[in-house]
């Protein structure tokens, strides 16, 4: 595909989706992070609020003992870690054996993990450590064990962050699926356009579907049918002008052949001739015409063969050498051995004439025009330069157009349908058909290769 997946709307509409879910997320796991671990903190001190209560009601002397005791009954699994320390912080009682980093006897809670009594393997990673003063001055120590809301509330965070995960890693493989589906069928829609950008206005944009490619699809099909009938319309009508009108020109013709020019002045004469010529020239016009619309209505592969591209070329030019010679206009060949390719063969001939004509036509007296057949990698290709006026950058689309006439050769007598005939022809080959400098004078270059196919 040419066109990036990474380009495509879709898949940044997705992207940035994941990416706003994936910020959410995150944004909703610290804020349940954060509510957990106030949660949590609050129970614990709750909890170490009541074993304050209990232990400032009693007498002091009785302290070192009850704590004990507390101590016996939670061996199994201590919950309440205690620790009895005199004013200068030094240690009393209790299995908190040392004063934990910290922590101040004002009785706010930290997060600390203070040193235990016991193995080291059952001491818990997580503690709410709170400490106050007593009335004798003593400081009681008291740790919670939080390990277990902890590994729960690790649990539940895990829990979010690999949902949020997973469903940004699967908004991304539906995107990804998405985005190559609609891919293909905007790259159907490019190609189409493209086959009718290059004239073929029978060809219509995939419509299947009920989102709005499909809908767009239709409407620019529903245009397409439109300027198709209009252009009909109009190309029948000129058809039919110039079908009608060739009748009463050739009556015209006929009439001015029967004119006596024998015994007329010499002026008189002079004007009959010069109708007379006239009157081809518009019969030239109509013939045109006609050959064009003819080619465009032909079926695309009737007729067509392998025809050997330097055979053809050598054929055209070889019957135009004596028309070069007449003018003093120099012919030149080169014809490399190139591949065959698939074609209309008349046709051909007849669009290599219409070029070595405008050529010849238009290349002043001791010029150069010059046929050269050469190889590429995607086929043959026709080179046709003269050293003439060439044509400006600007005209080179619009010498296509029937009838225009470009004014550096206005000058010279045509009726400018020769390239119209040639691009009809091309068209119908879906060869390519280029017009560039050839400094000084035109190089029309025609490329036998299929372009719709291509991009």
């Amino acid at each position: 595909m040419n066109m990036s997946l990474w380009r495509s709307t879709i898949l940044r509409l997705f992207v940035t989706f994941g990416l706003v879910f994936a910020v959410s997320m995150s944004g909703l796991v610290y804020l349940n992070y954060w509510n957990s671990a106030s949660y949590t903190a609050t129970q614990a001190d709750y909890n170490i609020d009541w074993q304050f209560a209990y232990f400032s009601a009693l007498p002091v002397d009785q302290m070192p003992m009850q704590i004990a005791a507390h101590i016996r009954s939670e061996m199994h699994r201590p919950v309440n870690y205690y620790g009895l320390f005199s004013a200068d912080k030094t240690w009393l009682a209790g299995d908190v054996l040392a004063w934990p980093k910290g922590v101040r006897a004002d009785g706010e809670g930290v997060w600390s993990t203070p040193l235990l009594n016991g193995s080291s393997s059952a001491r818990p990673e997580y503690m709410r450590t709170r400490a106050i003063r007593l009335a004798n001055g003593n400081v009681l120590v008291v740790s919670r064990d939080v390990d277990e809301m902890a590994r729960l509330r690790g649990y539940m965070l895990g829990g979010l962050a690999w949902s949020a995960a997973i469903v940004m890693l699967g908004g991304l493989g539906v995107g990804l699926l998405v985005s190559t589906g609609q891919l293909r069928r905007v790259h159907e829609v490019r190609r189409v356009a493209q086959q009718i950008a290059l004239g073929d206005l029978d060809a219509r944009l995939p419509a299947a579907g009920r989102d709005e490619i499909a809908w767009l699809s239709q409407i620019v099909n529903h245009m397409l049918d439109e300027v198709s009938r209009l252009m009909h319309e109009v190309k029948g009508a000129c058809d039919g002008i110039a079908h009608d009108l060739r009748t009463p020109v050739i009556h015209i013709r006929s009439l001015l052949a029967r004119i006596p020019t024998a015994g007329m002045a010499a002026e008189e004469a002079q004007l009959v001739d010069q109708a007379f010529g006239e009157a081809d020239e518009v019969l030239k016009r109509f013939a045109a015409i006609m050959r064009i619309s003819e080619i465009e209505a032909m079926n695309r592969r009737k007729g067509f063969s392998d025809v050997a591209v330097a055979d053809l070329c050598r054929q055209a030019g070889e019957l135009y050498q004596p028309v070069a010679a007449v003018r003093q206009v120099q012919l030149e060949m080169d014809l490399q051995a190139v591949a065959n390719v698939r074609a209309d063969y008349p046709l051909m001939f007849e669009a290599l004439v219409n070029l070595l004509d405008n050529a010849i036509k238009f290349t002043p007296e001791g010029g150069r025009v010059r046929i050269a057949v050469s190889q590429c990698d995607e086929g043959p290709r026709i080179a046709i330069s003269d050293t003439g006026p060439g044509i400006p950058v600007s005209e080179r689309l619009a010498v296509f157009q029937r009838f225009y006439r470009s004014e550096l050769t206005s000058a010279v007598a045509g009726s400018g349908l020769g390239l119209s005939v040639v691009q009809a022809v091309i068209r119908l080959h879906d060869f390519g058909l280029s017009l560039s400098d050839a400094a000084p004078g035109l190089c029309v270059t025609l490329d036998c290769w299929q372009h719709r196919t291509r991009g």
